[in-house]
């Protein structure tokens, strides 16, 4: 998974540091960290060895977000593993994950307490009422004890005012070594090398999409922060760590038209030479028009994804409910090509009553769209959503800790009446395949250069990619480049002779390529 700033984290730790008289504040971080796993015999080894090793002193209270469901098994090793460490620390556990499940998150034994909603009012409370009587009295926390005497469960009031928050405590983190990560950015352009952060500008989101759970955190009202507020934080980013590359993280940037081009029109006004505004989700194509994409431009935007999520109008509007102007996509999918930008989508496929046909739409939407990438996903039933209620109903998952180690948005676990998962997952890879790179609009019209960048990107992940290396090389043979053309061939050859991951695509996906060196 690409590492990137834990905000929510860090605005937990400056909102207390400003709001409590917390004594000592410190980060295990084993996102960052996570790449030396492999150095130690077991995981349980480098639980512990992090912790002894980055702990300065014995917490009363060890805080852990989780967020993402498909973190289940690591964070249970960790409860066990730093229980062991500090017996006497107070386990507190909050995020999207804790929110939905509060109740089985409870059911470990060394969970003392969960927060449920926006983290930062509650967390502070608890943290003076802890300080002082010792007795938890906070709205959107509940113990053990407290949970089972209340058959309907409150969340924390959301914070009305985001500028109350003061910045993220960037200084918690090896924020240097965080801004150099790949993370979320393309490695494309200037941004290959630029200094990255990503930032929020508003809170909430008013629709209702099936397969998405973060209005239980966040709610359905949009709130925002002020734009003053926004542009000193990136300023002071831009100051202290060199940032130049700004990815809003928000559910959704283009609440309001004229709250956006007032934010886009500060954010050129801040003069940071080689601005560049990267939005991996936040904006919906629905809220888009010329005016808006031009000052999205001029701010800096220089690369986006489309959530277009299903190509067929009746899987917008009966099944997931997303509504997604799909005319109008096509308008600003080419409007922003036209303008430089490197525009990606996402599709998802396998909704719930969602037929083999009307995955074959979304392909055939895609193949028509002229993008420069399409993420093609697997409908996930995320806790907390309602597709993730529609596939209990149907029977296809149980709701327990088996499901939610599996939750990852490019493989399917389970067959449904409509496809079987294998189909599934290989209908998604072969679309994939086909459309992002053996027909990539960029190398078949002759943009070869931003096809290499493209193609580049991915092998830097997945050195492996015999098909991404052979689309290169092919890149290069139109370009009449022979020293680089025969370069790559020989990679090419040397990953068939070495790698056996690179030799079991081309077995298995070879056939979809009629250029293949000789």
């Amino acid at each position: 998974m690409p590492i990137s700033i834990p905000l929510g984290i860090l605005y937990l730790s400056s909102y207390i540091r400003k709001y409590n008289d917390a004594g000592r504040l410190g980060i295990l971080d084993y996102v960052l960290n996570s790449t030396k796993i492999t150095a130690y015999p077991t995981a349980r080894d480098f639980i512990r060895q992090l912790a002894l090793n980055q702990a300065s002193f014995a917490p009363d209270i060890l805080a852990f977000s989780f967020t993402f469901s498909a973190s289940h098994d690591f964070f249970a090793l960790c409860l066990d593993e730093l229980k062991t460490i500090w017996p006497e620390a107070k386990i507190v556990v909050g995020g999207v994950h804790a929110t939905n499940c509060t109740r089985q998150v409870l059911e470990n034994q060394n969970v003392d307490y969960v927060v449920r909603g926006e983290g930062e009012i509650p967390f502070s409370d608890f943290i003076k009422q802890f300080s002082t009587s010792g007795n938890i009295a906070v709205k959107g926390v509940y113990s053990r004890q407290s949970v089972v005497q209340t058959p309907s469960l409150e969340l924390a009031d959301p914070i009305k005012d985001l500028d109350r928050i003061p910045f993220p405590d960037w200084e918690l983190i090896d924020m240097n070594n965080y801004v150099s990560q790949k993370g979320r950015r393309k490695s494309i352009g200037n941004a290959a090398t630029a200094k990255m952060a990503s930032i929020t500008t508003t809170r909430g989101c008013p629709f209702k999409c099936t397969f998405c759970s973060g209005h239980t955190v966040h709610g359905r009202k949009v709130r925002n922060r002020s734009v003053e507020n926004v542009v000193e934080e990136m300023k002071l980013l831009h100051e202290k760590y060199g940032v130049t590359l700004f990815i809003p993280e928000d559910d959704l940037f283009t609440a309001s038209k004229q709250r956006t081009q007032r934010l886009l029109k500060a954010i050129k006004g801040l003069g940071i030479s080689n601005l560049e505004l990267h939005f991996t989700s936040a904006l919906r194509i629905n809220s888009l028009d010329a005016e808006l994409m031009d000052d999205l431009v001029d701010a800096g935007m220089t690369m986006t994804y489309l959530a277009i999520e299903s190509g067929s109008s009746y899987v917008q509007k009966h099944i997931i409910k997303k509504n997604v102007d799909l005319v109008k996509a096509r308008y600003v999918a080419s409007y922003l090509r036209s303008k430089g930008v490197v525009v990606r989508c996402y599709v998802i496929l396998g909704f719930p009553g969602e037929t083999k046909e009307q995955m074959r739409e979304t392909i055939d939407y895609v193949r028509e769209l002229d993008v420069d990438w399409c993420s093609f996903l697997i409908a996930t039933p995320l806790v907390g959503s309602e597709m993730y209620d529609q596939f209990l109903k149907l029977g296809y998952i149980r709701d327990d800790a088996d499901l939610w180690s599996k939750t990852i948005f490019v493989k399917r676990n389970f067959d449904t009446r409509e496809i079987s998962a294998q189909e599934l997952n290989e209908l998604a890879y072969t679309a994939n395949l086909e459309i992002n790179f053996i027909n990539n609009p960029n190398k078949v019209k002759g943009s070869y250069e931003r096809a290499i960048s493209l193609y580049n990107d991915i092998v830097e992940s997945y050195p492996f990619h015999v098909i991404g290396w052979n689309c290169i090389m092919q890149c290069h043979q139109s370009m009449g480049d022979q020293k680089k053309e025969a370069e790559v061939k020989a990679k090419i050859f040397s990953l068939l002779e070495s790698d056996p991951a690179a030799l079991e695509m081309f077995q298995k996906y070879g056939h979809l390529v009629s250029d293949w060196p000789a």
